[in-house]
């Protein structure tokens, strides 16, 4: 029987299935109104339960199979939130001898800037196109820009 005590933090989480404290201990919560039956099946069982060394046993069993199930249910979830993060990113191609304009993440923040004051410098020339959407730029001089390579996000093509 599965439990949501809010009070106590102990809830099951939807990306692992389970709750943080069975994962931890191998056992779910157990509250003093739910001891009561366990002990009046126990008393009705005595004779039929396992040693104590083939209980523990099962018990470590039991919990690596549990453990298991939650690393390819962790692993489901964190492929479904990539895909999502993917569907989301926005490629922009750009290519060599492009012209751009950057953004100017030093003057962002708030009391850096006025308010009509553009945060978008340049333009520059990209000089380079690197892997993962980074590209090194340049002047229109041809000198090249210090504290690259960029990131496309970053960026957005120069019309003139």
């Amino acid at each position: 029987m599965k439990f949501a005590l809010w009070a106590d933090g102990v809830t099951n989480k939807r990306s692992i299935g389970t709750s943080p404290f069975k994962l931890v201990y191998g056992i779910e919560v157990v509250f003093p109104i739910q001891l009561v039956l366990p002990v009046a099946k126990f008393l009705q069982e005595v004779d039929s339960e396992p040693n104590d060394f083939t209980r523990r046993i099962l018990h470590l069993v039991e919990l690596q199979q549990v453990r298991e199930h939650l690393l390819e249910k962790t692993k489901l979830h964190q492929r479904r939130i990539k895909e999502n993060f993917d569907m989301k990113v926005r490629v922009d191609i750009f290519k060599a001898s492009d012209l751009v304009l950057k953004w100017d993440a030093v003057r962002q923040d708030k009391g850096k800037h006025g308010k009509f004051d553009a945060l978008w410098i340049g333009p520059f020339i990209i000089s380079h196109v690197q892997q993962n959407n980074t590209f090194i730029l340049q002047n229109l001089e041809g000198d090249e820009i210090s504290g690259g390579p960029f990131n496309g996000r970053f960026m957005k093509l120069y019309f003139s």
